[in-house]
């Protein structure tokens, strides 16, 4: 008996210690399934090389030279990279009417010696991305999960430059987002026992919430037009995140997956292409 109470014990020891793990890495996650669609490595089919600007890095698909066309700029979620909107980048109806341009965040480049939570210098860092528009209309922001607040905070701090808005499985109003049990459990965790990312992932994650409330006056300025995707079974977003959104942009259009979880940008890929084509392109 006492050895059986002993492995009991145990066992719920580590249940205590590797629970709050698996759960802080499902809900980082955010970078898509560890391969294709989402992930993989090498380049990236039709689009340029990785370039630096100041803080970030990103990846091209251009138009011909003698065209313009409105910009559509990929915002990942934590972690996350570039190559989080690799399926969006290699389509070719999004191709025939887009600028396209993914990055990865500030934090979340090559060497990047630290994470940023501050989602105004999120904001700040995609200034020359937005700014690469030609086409006057203003550039679209698309985010997923955790980037959906960096592009609502780059659509307040630079109105004038932002066309549209795309939210993707994203956190948004204040009292449904920020740290859950376990990032208040892992945020004292040592690195090695979590990893860099999810560390990372983490400290975005416990800055959130306060940044959400300063935004709020900030709402009523975005009058661009806004297309708000979300799933009925994401278990790491809140779905009713999406019913904020609706109500705080009044230009703005929902559309529901039912059935669909927090990974619905690559397994509903083609719904929201044809979504963002429809509310966006001009012929």
């Amino acid at each position: 008996m006492g050895h059986k109470k002993s492995g009991r014990r145990r066992a719920i020891r580590w249940l205590v210690v590797l629970l709050p793990v698996a759960l802080v890495a499902a809900c980082a996650l955010i970078d898509g399934p560890p391969g294709p669609p989402g992930g993989g490595s090498g380049p990236i089919a039709g689009a340029g090389e990785t370039l630096r600007l100041g803080d970030i890095e990103y990846v091209e698909v251009a138009p011909p030279a003698a065209e313009i066309r409105q910009l559509l700029v990929f915002v990942h979620g934590t972690p996350g990279s570039l190559r989080a909107f690799r399926t969006y980048l290699t389509d070719p109806l999004l191709r025939e009417r887009f600028h396209m341009i993914s990055v990865t965040r500030v934090g979340w480049t090559a060497g990047a010696d630290s994470k940023e939570p501050s989602l105004e210098a999120q904001a700040r860092a995609l200034l020359p991305i937005l700014e690469m528009d030609r086409s006057g209309r203003g550039a679209i922001l698309m985010g997923h999960s955790y980037g959906g607040p960096v592009i609502a905070r780059a659509a307040m701090d630079y109105t004038e430059l932002v066309g549209g808005l795309v939210f993707v499985a994203t956190t948004a109003d204040p009292e449904l987002s920020g740290p859950r049990w376990y990032n208040f459990i892992s945020f004292w965790w040592p690195e090695f026992i979590l990893g860099e990312r999810l560390m990372g992932a983490n400290d975005e994650i416990m800055a959130v919430r306060s940044q959400l409330e300063e935004m709020l006056p900030g709402w009523e300025t975005l009058t661009m037009p806004a297309l708000i995707v979300q799933g009925d079974e994401d278990t790491l977003v809140y779905p009713r995140n999406a019913e904020f959104l609706h109500e705080q942009l009044v230009n703005s259009r929902m559309l529901p997956r039912p059935g669909g979880d927090h990974f619905i940008l690559w397994g509903d890929m083609p719904v929201i292409r044809d979504a963002i084509i429809e509310t966006f392109a001009q012929e």
